[in-house]
């Protein structure tokens, strides 16, 4: 049935103007949005079917990379040591346990979790895809499903096989993408994959059109891995393997043991790397950011787990990257002379380097790129899928419904800043994914 809803402000994306709050009245036929109509009239207002007046609309946010069922171990890496790989000494053993019905479980959580944050889609990597899948059915969460691929080791390896069929069958299936969710080959790590399977990634990659979404450089086991085995780091082996010339585009995942070497070897390709500084904090350190957005590679932003962003709030990581230019003042050479010396010269040489890191990265961090890997999951403004591409036609009729007069927006001068900027969960009014409201 189709339906029709609007408000005074609603934040729209367009080519021309970029990132815009105006009043529109959004049409939407099924699960899809079919037109958006700019400066409605009265007459036009009138005939709306929910007309939220003040209230702010935007599109659902995007979460580029998360393993929604990992919330079960929330609260469980605070006391772990941290010199443990946590993926491999804790993760593993307790994800080989899992049955597919426990996956549903946790997912169900982990997707419903989501949408209360105000993400409406997500790109999923995890074991038991299909209850992963689901489990977003049921909540109502759209996105991608990334079943685990890897076979040297890690709970998957004996079972590599299936994970390839399953990829395939989705990858296939109307009724999957008819409830908004979709497949990407996922290998896991370039030290969980083989060569030989690696190359039948990439066949499946090629024959189906999918995108490609694999951890890379995430622990010092891993670089120590692949340095003793091919010679080379996980990067130049993704190059070597073919995998960073693939059509397909790629999706690499944390990125924190990468040189300068390897983040030059991601430059002009179809490549997104996905920051998850939350969860880098805690199970090893941050990425080096500023050398991606130098550069000028497209990047991404995820929660990782409920794990280590106890409330898979995209929002809060994004906000966390918003100001990381400034982390680097903390450790520069300029701040160490400071300190030993205290004099008014040094002081003034901090502050003028403070105020050149602000500088140089006023662009890659300007609240149109900050709010593009907000609600498409690119800084370069290409959404990760065609259906989650903001409020526009063709795209999953997939928004957000924000109090407009909740503390967070006031003095409502700037609800661009707030969005990336305020903790703006406590706003939310309502929620619609697939052309539904979800709760109440």
């Amino acid at each position: 049935m189709p339906l029709t809803i609007g408000s005074k402000h609603v934040l729209l994306h367009s080519p021309e103007k970029g990132w815009t709050i105006e009043p529109a009245v959004v049409h939407i036929d099924g699960s899809t949005i079919k037109s958006v109509q700019r400066a409605p009239s009265s007459q036009h207002i009138a005939a709306v079917h929910h007309w939220f007046g003040d209230d702010l609309i935007t599109p659902g946010c995007v979460d580029s990379h998360t393993h929604l069922a990992l919330n079960f171990m929330r609260g469980q890496m605070a006391s772990r040591q941290p010199t443990q790989n946590l993926v491999e000494d804790l993760f593993f053993v307790l994800e080989e346990k899992l049955t597919a019905e426990d996956v549903a479980a946790f997912a169900s959580m982990g997707a419903y979790e989501s949408l209360l944050s105000g993400t409406t889609s997500v790109w999923d990597h995890y074991y038991h895809a299909d209850a992963v899948a689901d489990a977003m059915i049921q909540v109502g969460l759209t996105g991608t499903v990334a079943p685990t691929l890897q076979d040297l080791s890690g709970p998957g390896k004996n079972s590599w096989e299936a994970a390839l069929g399953a990829t395939e069958a989705l990858a296939k299936s109307d009724y999957h993408a008819s409830h908004g969710i979709f497949t990407v080959a996922g290998p896991h790590a370039t030290d969980t994959v083989s060569v030989a399977l690696w190359k039948r990634i990439l066949a499946l990659s090629e024959a189906h059109a999918l995108p490609i979404h694999v951890h890379v450089a995430q622990s010092p086991e891993e670089f120590l891995r692949i340095h003793n085995q091919h010679g080379c780091s996980p990067v130049e082996l993704l190059q070597r393997t073919g995998v960073l010339d693939a059509k397909a585009a790629k999706h690499l995942v944390h990125m924190i043991y990468a040189s300068d070497k390897d983040i030059e070897l991601c430059v002009g390709k179809d490549i997104r790397l996905v920051a998850c500084p939350h969860s880098q904090l805690i199970f090893h350190f941050p990425a080096a950011y500023l050398e991606w957005w130098k550069r000028g590679i497209d990047w991404a932003v995820g929660t990782d787990c409920g794990a280590s962003n106890d409330t898979l709030r995209v929002q809060a990581e994004l906000r966390t990257l918003a100001t990381w230019p400034m982390t680097a003042v903390s450790h520069s050479t300029e701040i160490a002379d400071f300190r030993r010396g205290g004099t008014a010269v040094q002081a003034q040489i901090l502050a003028d380097a403070r105020n050149a890191w602000q500088r140089d990265f006023r662009e890659p961090l300007s609240t149109e790129k900050l709010l593009s890997v907000l609600f498409f999951g690119s800084a370069q403004g290409t959404p990760l899928h065609p259906k989650t591409a903001g409020l526009a036609a063709g795209s999953f009729a997939n928004l957000v419904v924000w109090n407009w007069d909740d503390p967070v927006f006031w003095p409502q001068v700037a609800p661009e800043h707030a969005l990336v900027f305020s903790d703006v969960q406590p706003a939310l009014k309502g929620i619609m994914s697939l052309g539904r409201w979800r709760g109440s």
